[in-house]
């Protein structure tokens, strides 16, 4: 897992279970130490549109996230378009102000240096 402490959210930005180690509960009890911070936790994933994405939903749903609407995540390199993902949330789905400050994060600092 790879995620963004900030004073308002936590960003995780890549989580993975080895797919021999999945069915375990470890994405469950990892994302439950991160609930622990009793802040917003906002992911991206894939839009559902197959069975593998479905299944990565209803994952997080099960975790008790919560999906809000499709956001354009920007894009890594120059001259590329950015692509559509949905941003899931636990502890309810995000305001827009909390939204706006998850956005302006992921383009101002987890971003920053796509383009270099």
């Amino acid at each position: 897992m790879l995620y963004w402490e900030t004073e308002e959210f936590i960003y995780v930005e890549h989580f993975c279970i080895l797919p021999e180690l999945q069915g375990r509960q470890y994405g469950q009890r990892a994302l439950a130490l991160l609930s622990q911070r009793n802040k917003p936790v906002i992911l991206e994933i894939d839009p559902p549109v197959d069975s593998a994405s479905q299944r990565r939903k209803a994952f997080y749903e099960r975790c008790g996230f919560a999906e809000n609407p499709h956001h354009v995540h920007p894009p890594y390199r120059r001259g590329n378009r950015g692509h559509e993902l949905v941003v899931m949330s636990w502890l309810g789905l995000i305001a827009q102000p909390l939204y706006d400050s998850f956005a302006r994060y992921l383009q101002q600092r987890v971003m920053h240096r796509a383009y270099t």
